[in-house]
């Protein structure tokens, strides 16, 4: 049957039925990453993004398209993980402001949100790349637009060319990206899209099951993060208060409620829309702040602890905030000491195939005790959620722009509590790039990179972000990487071995070394990292 306008109730069942239809399909998408290692998680991401908008949209007691697509843009930006969850949260983030005073659109409408999404998208990147979900999501909106060309201005007839127009371009990304055709493989983050439309056709044209809002519980978003805080940690003031504060009969000014509570406590967070409001502050009247919310709208999963119970290392003995706080991301119990030997106050947990959501991001800058705080990415695919959580963060906070652990250490390296913010990131990113980063890890499929041929199941040695060579033994491995990359000025050698490497394993391979290259100083380190049997760095 076809439909002539989306309202609320159509669009919550487009959504709802794409996420699971992607849910299905991620693993299929995580298995498209470029290279050929055992981190692949686009799919992944974008599936757990878009779980979180639709568990947002299947929560909200409302028929109202307008509504419903703020929720679902909420949700989506909160529960956004990588450079694909963060694109596509902006996309729906675009597709919300079109139609926030809608209560449906027709075709034309739809194809203005849709443009609305794409024109947001761009503007989130600030490098955008050609041949990736940014090119899927344009050629996908362009095709729409003709749509409307045709005497059948429908529902229907619209999605099924958004739908076509993204499948077409999402096969000529490998022409547009080098990398891609030398890998075989179409872009991961387009393929996504192309997922989610398709879905969203199906559940239009009746040919999913009715998915039920019961199929979004907390397992279908990422698992519970850990959070490893350092320092000595003061308690001021004594109950963490969180609650949703819900409208009544007028829009919310959560800039009058973040000023409010300025002076009631720290590590304030107010975060969200007109509609609807996440609130969170460390206060010893917690009374006043409920009465004063009370006000202005309704209170909802309210909960008040007291700090000074929950933990045995907060005691009585106050200080006051630092200054510069530093919030870091890992994966590896060596690696998350290695970081806290260095000073940092919040080791988040994540990184390869655990990337950490911009409600992860928010919640550690909100824990940190510090007036302003810096954050160490360590991976490539954090960069842009942890400047998308910085920006609505309710403190000033820089993204040093390291990509690899190694980065992350030697940015530490350079961290000088008495410089400010700006001045730190700027020394910790020119420190970042003295280095090199060495990893070492095994192929999950065959494929062929740059001329090389790479069995499934073979050891790779990737150097500065590209697979450089390959093998059959770990060793071998770290040794001819090492030879490429090696300059007659290097001295240090830093060696992280991880999870499934035996110490003693890992001490032969540096007593190898060291014959090898007498004029190099070595250090080893236990990483605990999985996946990857080595982390290197060579300075």
């Amino acid at each position: 049957m076809n439909s002539a306008k989306i309202d609320g109730l159509l669009w919550a069942k487009l959504i709802i039925a794409s996420s699971v239809y992607l849910s299905e399909r991620k693993q299929g998408v995580d298995a498209l990453n470029v290279f050929p290692v055992p981190d692949g998680d686009t799919g992944t991401n974008m599936s757990l993004t878009l779980a979180s908008a639709a568990k947002a949209v299947a929560e909200r007691k409302t028929d109202k398209l307008g509504e419903l697509t703020k929720a679902m843009a909420y949700g989506a930006l909160m529960g956004a993980r990588g450079n694909s969850g963060v694109i596509l949260s902006q996309l729906l983030s675009g597709f919300a402001k079109s139609t926030e005073n809608e209560e449906e659109v027709d075709a034309q409408g739809f194809c203005d949100a849709w443009q609305m999404a794409v024109e947001t998208a761009y503007q989130a990147v600030s490098n955008p790349v050609e041949g990736t979900i940014l090119t899927v999501a344009r050629e996908s909106a362009q095709a729409a637009v003709n749509a409307l060309q045709k005497s059948d201005r429908t529902i229907n007839s619209v999605l099924q060319a958004t739908y076509e127009g993204a499948y077409q371009a999402l096969q000529q990304t490998p022409a547009m990206l080098p990398v891609l055709q030398q890998a075989g493989v179409v872009d991961a983050g387009g393929q996504g899209l192309v997922y989610i439309l398709e879905g969203m056709l199906a559940a239009l044209e009746g040919k999913m099951p009715q998915v039920q809002k019961e199929a979004f519980t907390p397992a279908t978003a990422a698992p519970t993060r850990k959070l490893d805080y350092t320092g000595e940690q003061a308690i001021t003031f004594q109950y963490c208060t969180e609650f949703i504060l819900k409208k009544k009969d007028k829009p919310l000014a959560l800039e009058s409620v973040k000023s409010f509570l300025s002076d009631k406590g720290d590590c304030v967070l107010v975060v969200g829309n007109t509609d609807a409001g996440k609130i969170h502050i460390h206060t010893n009247r917690p009374g006043k702040v409920l009465d004063y919310c009370t006000d202005l709208g309704t209170l909802h999963e309210v909960q008040i602890h007291n700090m000074l119970e929950q933990s045995e290392e907060m005691r009585l003995k106050a200080r006051a905030k630092k200054h510069l706080g530093i919030i870091t991301v890992s994966l590896g119990s060596g690696l998350n000491e290695v970081f806290k030997s260095l000073g940092v106050d919040v080791v988040l947990t994540g990184g390869q195939t655990m990337n950490p959501s911009i409600q992860d991001l928010v919640e550690a800058i909100d824990q940190v005790l510090a007036e302003e705080v810096l954050i160490l990415p360590n991976n490539s695919n954090v960069i842009l959620a942890a400047e998308q959580a910085a920006g609505v963060a309710s403190k000033p906070v820089r993204v040093v722009g390291t990509k690899t652990i190694p980065q992350g250490i030697a940015a530490l390296m350079a961290f000088n509590a008495e410089n400010d913010l700006e001045t730190n990131k700027a020394k910790m990113e020119e420190a970042s790039k003295q280095i090199v980063s060495l990893e070492v890890t095994y192929a999950v499929r065959d494929a062929e990179y740059d001329g090389q041929k790479i069995a499934k199941g073979q050891i790779i040695g990737i150097g500065e972000g590209r697979i450089a060579t390959s093998g059959t033994q770990k060793d071998e491995v770290v040794q001819k990487l090492i030879a490429e990359f090696w300059q007659p000025q290097y001295e240090l050698i830093t060696i992280y071995y991880g999870e499934d490497v035996q110490e003693d394993e890992a001490e032969k391979l540096v007593e190898a070394l060291s014959r090898q290259y007498p004029q190099a100083d070595f250090e080893l380190h236990y990483g605990g990292q999985p996946l990857y049997y080595y982390l290197l760095s060579i300075e």
